[in-house]
């Protein structure tokens, strides 16, 4: 049928969680695709689901509707206006993990915007940053970049692919496996992705506990990737290609502007003999 076609080609799954009695949560939703799923065909196959399963859904209390930016750019680099959490793509481009991952950058870009604010000569420059140095230092680009991968591979996926990716996924040790779902500096398990020979030894145990043809589809899409997006993964599991460019301060040389221009406009600010600067709101000068 066409619905059975749409659901292997851009599959979906359920999240369900007892609350209480016969009170349960359900979620059907999408790891990651391009474009979304939309809301509505995550509603019609969540009931489509529940009617296969036999349960019988006797009333709704909530209908949440969830849409978790993943992958993306990174914020632009000479800016002064600091964004955090999703306005920084701190969520996780392959499993869509934010919070835990928010909550641990949270201290270290409030104590180094601190520093900064509380110096006696503070440059706004050198404190956004440093904010956005203290969230995606090199070492943590390099970590993105690897997830960013995998994000992509799995929105290639059909509903065998992805099966055979997560039988794969749960097959590795559990510091492995739990150290990627959030993949942040300083969580739990995050020692085996921070440095390029970890990612390295999870890339290759991972590639080994796939079924033969989602392994097969992985190698051709990691020549595939590096081929199209350039250095990026390959920068990600090797030591040869260096880190990448992170948020470091560097100081701009001053532009003064057209001095004539500005001193003239001063001139003749000064000789003006208009004395009314204070601006009239448009409807009260039209009553008067």
């Amino acid at each position: 049928s066409n619905e059975l076609s749409k659901a292997e080609n851009a599959p979906t799954f359920m999240y369900a969680m007892p609350l209480d009695s016969n009170r349960i949560f359900f979620e059907e939703t999408s790891l990651v695709a391009r474009p979304a799923i939309s809301f509505q065909e995550c509603k019609e196959r969540c009931m489509t689901r529940l009617e296969h399963l036999g349960i019988t859904v006797t009333g709704i209390e909530e209908e949440e509707y969830c849409y978790i930016p993943m992958g993306g750019p990174l914020p632009a680099k000479d800016q002064r206006v600091v964004g955090f959490g999703g306005a920084a793509a701190m969520v996780h481009p392959s499993t869509g993990y934010h919070l835990c991952r928010a909550m641990m950058g949270a201290g270290s870009v409030a104590k180094v915007v601190r520093e900064e604010l509380t110096k006696d000569s503070w440059n706004p420059d050198r404190a956004a940053a440093r904010a956005y140095d203290a969230i995606w230092s090199p070492t943590n680009i390099a970590q993105r970049n690897f997830a960013v991968f995998g994000g992509e591979f799995l929105m290639k996926q059909k509903v065998e692919g992805l099966r055979g990716f997560f039988d794969g996924f749960f097959k590795l040790p559990l510091e492995l496996w739990g150290g990627f779902l959030a993949g942040w500096p300083g969580l739990p398990n995050n020692v085996n992705h921070e440095t390029w020979w970890a990612r390295l030894v999870f890339g290759l145990t991972f590639v080994s506990k796939l079924p033969v043809p989602v392994a097969l589809d992985m190698l051709a899409s990691i020549a595939t990737y590096s081929i199209s997006e350039g250095v990026p993964l390959p920068q990600s599991v090797t030591p040869l290609l260096g880190l990448p460019s992170g948020y470091e301060y560097k100081e701009k040389a001053a532009v003064v502007g057209d001095v004539a221009a500005k001193a003239e406009a001063r001139k003749m600010i000064a000789e003006s003999k208009v004395e009314d600067v204070v601006p009239v709101d448009f409807e009260e000068k039209a009553m008067v």
